[in-house]
């Protein structure tokens, strides 16, 4: 019986073994075929091909791996290999030296045939990218100790696959991009559209050329992405205050032209998230045929544009816009699309609703991971809902990601698997995938860490994500151990010092703020075992150590430094986690104080529960009209209509100050706190002061009173025309309504 379990373990571990060697391939191929093990990846190699072959394809299997020569030195004249050297044949169709492969090469663009055996690696391409795109398949396949046999048929699965930088907030830096377009090579993403709300010369002075420098950082992001085979796409976006006349129309030509001397050679223009003169859809098709007749055309290597329509979605569709798009707009324009609303995962009955208005295959624009407009929350979750049958209705696919690029790779990844093989995407195994690329020497940790950042909470889009902190409660074990387990593996990561660093440093501020979390719960836990044996010093001490936990919870910020036009503060597994915590903490306060006696006095008395509010007066929002961290002295104002463009400017964090037992009003937009006048203060010489900033709350009737309180005097909140006021006399006018 003995000798059995040790023939099963045997034959378990060679299973085990053989599974660990066959490389992870992704975005997942075509057609795959593996056979044994061909040899080290240790071994030299002669490249056969080079001189004719995708030149960014030779100069990546250059870098990556060990070569000895290759047919354009005169050496490597000889038509067989040293011994122990494994030749790449690389080219593309048509190339001699993969002739004889002609016809195992898909008829795909972008399309490519891998081979490898014992002696010889083929490397084949439809095209110069299909070509790159087999070598980055083949590097994945060198990572571990032996390279395995293998034949690969692959392609993609949609035409234009990438990213959309076109969040508002804080644009990604200079090193981020060109940290993404490799990532994006890696992928096989070959599509990057710029578009950040915040680059005034997209937008806002979108008729005057980049300064020197600027250009030049243009320039160079250029020069990265095409390296990779990524379309380096440059978007304008006119709309906000464009003249419907001739001079505009040669305007958008000229800075087009500007950026095509850059080195851009794709163009974008966008109409999305304006009003008035600029949403009119024939004025708007007849810039776009202008544009193409006066500058596509003109340039043989620049693709059809893109636009972006004022009407991205089906919830704001209406009368006869798209349609005028549709059938007055030249036909090879490409047309953006959300989806069904803003935020919205796509199905094939989206796309025949769409297609049939615009007459012709939209261009999708994934709002997702996006969270411009849940800032508090890192969307680091398994990406879902999109149909697996619908690549034949798009004709293009991007993902506008989060401001945090480094934290966005984790459903990037999964995008780029999306898109190159859509009917063989499995989301769960590509998020696992994702785990490993990224993170490898601390996978689990991080595992952990993006299964407590999943779901955006209640925001107006009403998008949700299943599956955050699936594992909490879920151990058998008392929730303590879990708490255990959360602040354990954010001091794995706190500590990491080989992984990414940039990932580490954009995830930190959540990664700070789960350990706290899971400390604070080892506190929570630990009240109720006081409580339940009567200890009330113990309780006490107890509940102190966790409102102390929650105050430097709460004091982190992300993006905190000079100039950052969004400062988010973390929210860690908010509609788990976090709510159990506070639950129980008032669960066993309320409980306490039917016992005993002992130390309520440091319990607050707590009106309104911390959280996310909107603050209304007459059925009018309070809103942060300018939302701009580092703007002062400005007045939110009352505006009757709800803003479902930024919804954070009209959501207010309300949360007890526990110095002060008073409360602490904070826009979630920019995290600028508003004043005893009524006034936005938010600066270096003006810091956040709980003696001077926070408000008493008196509810009645269902409505609420706003006193000042310390040194702000004692004058309530009232209305003055279109924005707060102060008066002797409290008043009940304010609506405090939950964020749902």
């Amino acid at each position: 019986m003995k000798r059995i379990s040790s023939l099963i373990l045997s034959l378990f571990s060679v299973l085990c073994i053989n599974a660990q060697d066959k490389p992870v391939i992704s975005p997942l191929p075509q057609s795959c075929n593996w056979g044994n093990e061909a040899f080290a990846t240790s071994v030299s190699y002669r490249i056969n091909g080079a001189l004719q072959a995708d030149k960014d394809a030779v100069r990546l299997i250059n870098d990556k791996l060990k070569i000895s020569s290759d047919d354009s030195s005169s050496k490597a004249k000889a038509k067989t290999a040293n011994k122990g050297e494994i030749t790449i044949t690389i080219g593309e169709y048509g190339d001699k030296a993969v002739s004889k492969y002609k016809k195992l090469i898909p008829e795909h663009a972008e399309g490519y045939y891998l081979k490898v055996t014992p002696s010889e690696v083929i490397i084949a391409g439809r095209d110069e990218s299909g070509t790159f795109y087999g070598v980055q398949t083949y590097l994945q396949m060198v990572k571990g100790s032996t390279v395995r046999a293998v034949e690969i048929t692959d392609w993609p699965s949609v035409e234009c696959r990438g990213v959309i930088e076109g969040f508002y907030g804080n644009p990604w830096s200079h090193k981020d991009r060109l940290r993404q377009f490799d990532f994006y090579g890696e992928n096989k993403m070959n599509t990057y559209v710029y578009g950040p709300k915040d680059d005034p010369y997209h937008r806002l002075h979108w008729r005057d050329p980049y300064p020197e420098k600027e250009a030049s950082l243009i320039s160079e992001l250029v020069s990265a992405a095409h390296k990779n085979k990524v379309q380096f796409v440059w978007a304008i976006h006119p709309g906000v205050d464009i003249q419907w006349n001739l001079t505009d129309s040669i305007n958008v030509c000229k800075k087009l032209e500007s950026m095509y001397s850059l080195g851009v050679r794709t163009f974008a223009v966008f109409f999305d998230d304006i009003w008035g003169e600029g949403s009119k859809g024939d004025k708007q098709a007849g810039l776009l045929n202008y544009v193409t007749d006066n500058f596509v055309k003109k340039h043989k290597d620049v693709q059809p544009l893109i636009m972006c329509p004022t009407q991205y979605n089906k919830a704001w569709s209406g009368g006869d816009y798209l349609s005028t798009l549709g059938t007055q707009m030249y036909p090879e324009v490409r047309i953006m699309w959300t989806g069904n609303s803003v935020v919205d995962m796509i199905e094939k009955n989206d796309m025949e609703w769409i297609n049939g208005q615009i007459k012709r295959k939209a261009f999708i624009w994934l709002n997702y991971p996006v969270n411009d407009y849940c800032q508090s929350r890192l969307l680091m979750g398994k990406t879902y809902g999109n149909g697996l049958d619908i690549n034949d209705m798009v004709s293009g696919f991007c993902s506008n990601p989060m401001e945090y690029a480094e934290a966005s790779k984790v459903s990037l990844y999964s995008i780029a698997d999306y898109t190159w093989n859509m009917p063989e995407y499995d989301s769960v195994s590509s998020w696992n995938r994702a785990m490993e690329v990224l993170m490898p020497t601390s996978k689990e940790a991080f595992k952990f860490f993006c299964g407590n950042n999943v779901d955006l909470g209640k925001t107006g889009h009403g998008l949700r994500r299943e599956g955050e902190s699936t594992w909490f409660g879920k151990s058998g074990q008392s929730p303590l151990f879990d708490f255990v387990m959360m602040s354990s593996s954010a001091s794995a990561l706190l500590a990491d010092s080989v992984n990414h660093p940039e990932m580490l440093d954009e995830i930190r501020p959540w990664v700070e703020s789960m350990k706290l979390l899971g400390d604070r719960g080892t506190q929570v836990m630990a009240m109720q075992v006081a409580l339940q044996k009567n200890d009330t010093v113990g309780f006490i001490g107890h509940y102190k150590s966790q409102a102390a936990i929650e105050q430097a919870q709460k004091a982190i910020i992300s993006r905190n430094y000079e100039g950052s036009i969004v400062k988010a503060k973390p929210v860690v597994s908010g509609d788990v986690i976090t709510p159990y915590v506070n639950e129980n903490v008032a669960k066993l306060v309320k409980e306490y104080k039917q016992k005993h006696t002992y130390g309520l006095d440091v319990f607050p008395v707590q009106v309104i529960e911390d959280g996310e509010y909107f603050i209304k007066v007459n059925g009018e929002y309070l809103t942060d009209t300018e939302a701009n961290a580092d703007r002062v002295g400005d007045r939110p104002t009352f505006q009757a209509e709800r803003d479902v463009i930024n919804p954070q400017r009209q959501q207010w964090v309300i949360e007890l100050d526990i110095k002060t037992e008073r409360y602490k009003i904070t826009n979630k937009q920019d995290g600028r706190y508003i004043n005893e006048i009524g006034r936005f203060w938010k600066s270096k010489n003006n810091p956040y002061d709980s003696s001077w900033n926070t408000y008493i709350f008196v509810k009645k009737d269902g409505k609420f009173s706003i006193q000042n309180a310390g040194n702000g005097g004692k004058q309530f909140w009232n209305r003055e025309d279109d924005h707060i006021g102060t008066q002797n006399d409290e008043q009940f006018i304010f609506e405090i309504e939950p964020v749902k």
